[in-house]
């Protein structure tokens, strides 16, 4: 099956991180040309803007669009590229998230402080914490808020900004989500520590990866958990057992991402590579690119994959469309009712993996002439390439 991006597009920096909404596969761009880019699904640029500093991280929500850059501002737009608000802090701004529906956001900077604001760009709280703060979080009703500092400390607000509960890690924190009805928060530590707290402050688990946890994602609810290190994948169910382990190679996983139900993984890395793995480690495809992988996102239901590269590309691919080219050429040759029934079904996981079963069958119905050792197929009686006669 041929793997090829729907569309590129090029900026002019490295891309830092992308973003698609629930709503469709519009993806927000990241770059450290300073500018935030928003690119329809087709591949066509809908509106960029301009910041003072390298834009750090996007989150895309229905209707809204949160900004963090290195500028020491939080943006926060309408998908149509109108800013609503811009709050300036006095540093370097590290991540940003906001609710659903775009009334709340919450942003790190290093400044030390963790920022709430509303919908209308009004600070309604900032809390100071021991050192930088580098990651975010907030679940879709604002009733969980939470930050990870470079003091080693998770800590866990409520709407009025009280502090409900701080978590002493063993380092500092790379990563921290939510769920997206609060109920936990997942955070990944400089040392390997992935920690798994309810959201009371309870820890619940914790697992060591053995090098530092650069990515951290989870399925609805948390019932799947995926980690990326300097050079495995690690998934988890949500007992804090792991299912199982993917290694690359000595090369950084730099972007990763999953499927709503967890049933698709995107990971993205140095190696110069776009993989896409089920839940059950199938290696569903793979392509390569030429420059390292260093942002990814998946779209909610796993239909989009979109790629951020160290050169400035971004590549978009479309995993529907890729079955149904599939189809389209196979049909008539092999029977695909039920890849087709799989694809309504938005089932890519499984379709990939009907798919990749039935090309192995095939590979093995062919064989290799004796002579020039060119693939053949196996009702052939004679080799078209050099005209040896097979028995």
């Amino acid at each position: 099956m041929k793997i090829k991006p729907l569309w590129e597009y090029t900026t002019e920096g490295m891309i830092r991180d992308l973003s698609f909404s629930s709503k469709d596969g519009d993806v927000a761009v990241a770059s450290s040309d300073k500018s935030i880019y928003f690119i329809s699904k087709e591949g066509n640029l809908l509106w960029k803007y301009k910041t003072s500093g390298q834009v750090s991280n996007v989150f895309l929500t229905p209707e809204y669009l949160s900004v963090s850059s290195e500028d020491g501002v939080l943006y926060f737009f309408d998908r149509s590229g109108n800013l609503k608000w811009r709050c300036q802090t006095k540093g370097k701004c590290e991540d940003v998230a906001s609710t659903y529906n775009g009334d709340y956001s919450v942003g790190g900077s290093d400044d030390s402080y963790a920022y709430f604001i509303d919908k209308n760009g009004e600070i309604l709280w900032k809390y100071k914490t021991g050192g930088w703060v580098r990651r975010v979080c907030i679940s879709s009703n604002a009733e969980t808020i939470a930050c990870g500092s470079v003091d080693k400390n998770i800590y866990s607000f409520d709407k009025e900004g009280k502090r409900l509960w701080r978590y002493r890690t063993d380092s500092w924190l790379n990563s921290i989500i939510t769920t997206s009805d609060g109920k936990y928060i997942v955070s990944g530590s400089n040392n390997g520590n992935i920690y798994f707290l309810r959201n009371d402050g309870t820890l619940l688990w914790k697992f060591n990866t053995a090098s530092p946890v650069l990515r951290l994602v989870c399925s609805e609810n948390a019932e799947y958990v995926a980690a990326g290190t300097e050079n495995t994948a690690y998934f988890l169910n949500r007992d804090g057992k792991i299912l199982w382990q993917h290694s690359i190679g000595n090369f950084d996983i730099m972007g990763l991402r999953m499927s709503k139900d967890g049933s698709v993984i995107g990971i993205g890395s140095g190696k110069n590579e776009v993989e896409l793995i089920s839940k059950n480690r199938e290696t569903l495809w793979r392509y390569k690119t030429d420059s390292w992988v260093t942002s990814l996102d998946v779209s909610i239901y796993g239909r989009y994959v979109a790629a951020g590269l160290e050169n400035g590309k971004i590549l978009f691919f479309d995993n529907e469309k890729t079955i149904k080219d599939f189809i389209s050429e196979m049909e008539g040759k092999i029977d695909v009712v039920a890849i087709k029934e799989n694809l309504e079904q938005k089932k890519y996981g499984q379709t990939f993996h009907l798919i990749n079963e039935i090309e192995k069958q095939m590979k093995k119905k062919k064989k290799n002439c004796p002579t020039c050792k060119k693939e053949m197929e196996e009702k052939w009686v004679a080799c078209p390439f050099c005209g040896t006669k097979i028995e």
